[in-house]
Protein backbone atom coordinates (compact mmCIF):
# COMPACT_ATOMS: atom_id res chain seq x y z
CA UNK A 1 0.00 0.00 0.00
CA UNK A 2 2.83 2.33 0.88
CA UNK A 3 4.50 1.49 -2.41
CA UNK A 4 1.33 2.46 -4.30
CA UNK A 5 1.17 5.84 -2.53
CA UNK A 6 4.82 6.49 -3.30
CA UNK A 7 4.27 5.64 -6.96
CA UNK A 8 1.14 7.84 -7.18
CA UNK A 9 3.05 10.70 -5.57
CA UNK A 10 5.86 10.21 -8.07
CA UNK A 11 3.31 10.35 -10.91
CA UNK A 12 1.77 13.51 -9.47
CA UNK A 13 5.15 15.03 -8.96
CA UNK A 14 6.33 14.10 -12.43
CA UNK A 15 3.15 15.50 -14.06
CA UNK A 16 3.41 18.68 -11.97
CA UNK A 17 7.06 19.03 -12.81
CA UNK A 18 6.38 18.52 -16.52
CA UNK A 19 3.59 21.11 -16.48
CA UNK A 20 5.68 23.59 -14.53
CA UNK A 21 8.71 23.00 -16.70
CA UNK A 22 6.97 22.79 -20.15
CA UNK A 23 3.60 24.43 -19.47
CA UNK A 24 4.42 27.45 -21.59
CA UNK A 25 5.29 25.27 -24.61
CA UNK A 26 2.24 23.06 -24.18
CA UNK A 27 -0.05 26.09 -24.01
CA UNK A 28 1.65 27.59 -27.07
CA UNK A 29 1.23 24.33 -29.04
CA UNK A 30 -2.48 24.15 -28.15
CA UNK A 31 -2.93 27.79 -29.16
CA UNK A 32 -1.22 27.17 -32.53
CA UNK A 33 -3.42 24.11 -33.18
CA UNK A 34 -6.58 26.09 -32.39
CA UNK A 35 -5.45 28.95 -34.62
CA UNK A 36 -4.69 26.55 -37.50
CA UNK A 37 -8.10 24.89 -37.07
CA UNK A 38 -9.82 28.30 -37.14
CA UNK A 39 -7.99 29.24 -40.37
CA UNK A 40 -8.96 25.96 -42.07
CA UNK A 41 -12.63 26.31 -41.06
CA UNK A 42 -12.76 29.94 -42.22
CA UNK A 43 -11.17 28.99 -45.52
CA UNK A 44 -13.70 26.20 -46.12
CA UNK A 45 -16.66 28.47 -45.32
CA UNK A 46 -15.30 31.19 -47.59
CA UNK A 47 -15.14 28.79 -50.55
CA UNK A 48 -18.83 28.04 -50.26
CA UNK A 49 -19.76 31.73 -50.29
CA UNK A 50 -17.73 32.67 -53.37
CA UNK A 51 -19.07 31.83 -56.81
CA UNK A 52 -16.35 30.36 -58.96
CA UNK A 53 -16.15 31.91 -62.42
CA UNK A 54 -14.89 29.50 -65.03
CA UNK A 55 -12.72 31.15 -67.66
CA UNK A 56 -13.89 30.66 -71.23
CA UNK A 57 -11.71 30.59 -74.28
CA UNK A 58 -14.69 30.74 -76.60
CA UNK A 59 -14.14 33.34 -79.26
CA UNK A 60 -17.13 34.88 -80.99
CA UNK A 61 -16.60 34.26 -84.69
CA UNK A 62 -18.27 36.26 -87.43
CA UNK A 63 -17.64 35.17 -90.99
CA UNK A 64 -17.25 37.44 -93.97
CA UNK A 65 -19.50 36.57 -96.89
CA UNK A 66 -17.89 34.22 -99.42
CA UNK A 67 -19.19 36.43 -102.26
CA UNK A 68 -19.79 40.14 -102.82
CA UNK A 69 -23.31 41.47 -103.40
CA UNK A 70 -24.90 38.84 -101.18
CA UNK A 71 -28.04 37.32 -102.65
CA UNK A 72 -29.25 34.08 -101.06
CA UNK A 73 -30.84 31.80 -103.66
CA UNK A 74 -31.55 28.93 -101.31
CA UNK A 75 -31.21 28.95 -97.53
CA UNK A 76 -30.24 26.31 -95.02
CA UNK A 77 -32.87 23.80 -93.94
CA UNK A 78 -32.45 20.63 -91.92
CA UNK A 79 -36.19 20.20 -91.25
CA UNK A 80 -38.13 21.47 -94.30
CA UNK A 81 -37.75 20.01 -97.77
CA UNK A 82 -36.73 22.33 -100.62
CA UNK A 83 -37.24 21.69 -104.31
CA UNK A 84 -34.20 20.89 -106.48
CA UNK A 85 -35.05 21.78 -110.10
CA UNK A 86 -32.13 19.87 -111.59
CA UNK A 87 -32.81 16.56 -109.85
CA UNK A 88 -36.60 17.13 -109.73
CA UNK A 89 -36.72 16.13 -106.05
CA UNK A 90 -37.62 17.64 -102.70
CA UNK A 91 -34.68 17.47 -100.31
CA UNK A 92 -33.12 18.99 -97.21
CA UNK A 93 -30.66 21.75 -98.05
CA UNK A 94 -27.93 21.82 -95.41
CA UNK A 95 -26.01 24.75 -96.81
CA UNK A 96 -26.60 28.15 -98.38
CA UNK A 97 -26.57 28.90 -102.10
CA UNK A 98 -25.34 32.39 -102.96
CA UNK A 99 -26.01 33.89 -106.39
CA UNK A 100 -22.72 34.36 -108.22
CA UNK A 101 -21.95 34.84 -111.90
CA UNK A 102 -19.44 32.42 -113.40
CA UNK A 103 -15.95 33.80 -112.80
CA UNK A 104 -16.94 35.79 -109.70
CA UNK A 105 -14.32 35.74 -106.92
CA UNK A 106 -15.03 33.51 -103.92
CA UNK A 107 -13.47 34.50 -100.59
CA UNK A 108 -12.36 32.69 -97.45
CA UNK A 109 -14.92 33.65 -94.84
CA UNK A 110 -12.43 33.35 -91.97
CA UNK A 111 -8.77 32.61 -91.22
CA UNK A 112 -7.80 28.97 -91.62
CA UNK A 113 -5.96 26.26 -93.50
CA UNK A 114 -7.03 24.67 -96.79
CA UNK A 115 -7.44 20.99 -95.94
CA UNK A 116 -9.17 19.57 -99.05
CA UNK A 117 -9.86 20.39 -102.66
CA UNK A 118 -12.13 17.80 -104.24
CA UNK A 119 -14.03 17.47 -107.47
CA UNK A 120 -17.08 15.29 -107.88
CA UNK A 121 -19.98 15.13 -110.30
CA UNK A 122 -22.72 16.32 -107.93
CA UNK A 123 -20.94 19.11 -106.02
CA UNK A 124 -18.32 20.17 -108.55
CA UNK A 125 -15.07 21.56 -107.20
CA UNK A 126 -15.23 21.95 -103.41
CA UNK A 127 -12.67 23.71 -101.21
CA UNK A 128 -12.61 22.89 -97.50
CA UNK A 129 -11.01 25.26 -94.96
CA UNK A 130 -10.32 24.25 -91.36
CA UNK A 131 -10.69 27.19 -88.95
CA UNK A 132 -9.68 25.25 -85.82
CA UNK A 133 -11.74 24.21 -82.77
CA UNK A 134 -13.82 21.79 -84.85
CA UNK A 135 -15.01 24.51 -87.26
CA UNK A 136 -14.78 24.01 -91.04
CA UNK A 137 -16.30 25.66 -94.10
CA UNK A 138 -16.86 24.22 -97.59
CA UNK A 139 -17.30 26.18 -100.80
CA UNK A 140 -18.87 24.23 -103.68
CA UNK A 141 -19.57 24.61 -107.40
CA UNK A 142 -16.26 26.40 -107.93
CA UNK A 143 -14.07 26.51 -111.01
CA UNK A 144 -11.81 23.46 -111.29
CA UNK A 145 -8.74 25.72 -111.14
CA UNK A 146 -8.56 26.87 -107.51
CA UNK A 147 -6.64 29.95 -106.37
CA UNK A 148 -5.26 27.99 -103.38
CA UNK A 149 -3.63 24.64 -102.71
CA UNK A 150 -4.09 22.08 -99.95
CA UNK A 151 -1.99 23.20 -96.97
CA UNK A 152 -2.23 26.93 -97.75
CA UNK A 153 -2.94 29.27 -94.84
CA UNK A 154 -5.65 31.78 -95.75
CA UNK A 155 -6.93 34.92 -94.11
CA UNK A 156 -10.49 36.18 -93.93
CA UNK A 157 -11.25 37.80 -97.30
CA UNK A 158 -8.53 36.03 -99.33
CA UNK A 159 -9.62 34.87 -102.79
CA UNK A 160 -9.75 31.06 -102.83
CA UNK A 161 -11.39 30.43 -106.21
CA UNK A 162 -13.97 31.45 -108.80
CA UNK A 163 -17.67 30.69 -109.02
CA UNK A 164 -18.62 28.20 -111.71
CA UNK A 165 -21.35 25.74 -112.65
CA UNK A 166 -19.39 22.56 -111.92
CA UNK A 167 -22.05 21.19 -109.52
CA UNK A 168 -24.30 19.09 -111.74
CA UNK A 169 -26.73 18.56 -108.85
CA UNK A 170 -27.91 22.16 -109.28
CA UNK A 171 -27.00 22.98 -112.88
CA UNK A 172 -30.58 24.14 -113.61
CA UNK A 173 -30.23 26.87 -110.99
CA UNK A 174 -28.70 30.23 -111.86
CA UNK A 175 -24.97 30.74 -111.16
CA UNK A 176 -24.19 30.07 -107.51
CA UNK A 177 -21.72 29.15 -104.80
CA UNK A 178 -22.82 26.44 -102.38
CA UNK A 179 -21.57 27.22 -98.84
CA UNK A 180 -21.54 24.86 -95.84
CA UNK A 181 -20.44 25.21 -92.22
CA UNK A 182 -19.37 22.17 -90.20
CA UNK A 183 -18.97 22.21 -86.41
CA UNK A 184 -17.53 19.16 -84.65
CA UNK A 185 -18.30 16.95 -87.65
CA UNK A 186 -21.92 18.06 -88.13
CA UNK A 187 -23.48 20.49 -90.60
CA UNK A 188 -24.85 23.64 -88.94
CA UNK A 189 -26.77 26.68 -90.14
CA UNK A 190 -24.30 29.24 -91.55
CA UNK A 191 -26.56 31.97 -90.12
CA UNK A 192 -24.90 31.21 -86.77
CA UNK A 193 -21.71 32.73 -88.18
CA UNK A 194 -22.81 34.96 -91.08
CA UNK A 195 -24.54 38.27 -90.54
CA UNK A 196 -27.18 37.62 -93.21
CA UNK A 197 -30.57 35.98 -93.46
CA UNK A 198 -30.21 32.48 -94.88
CA UNK A 199 -33.90 31.67 -95.22
CA UNK A 200 -35.26 31.99 -98.72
Amino acid sequence: MENENVQNNKKKISFKSVVSKYGYYIALAILILLLALAIVLTSLNGKNDVEEVQPTNAEVITFASPVVNVNVLKGYSDTELQYNKTLNVWELHRGVDFAADIGTDVFACYDGKVTKITNNLLNGTVIEIDHGNGLKTCYGSLDSVASVNVGDIVKKGDIIGKASNTATSEVSETGEVHFEVWKDGALVDPASYLDISTTK
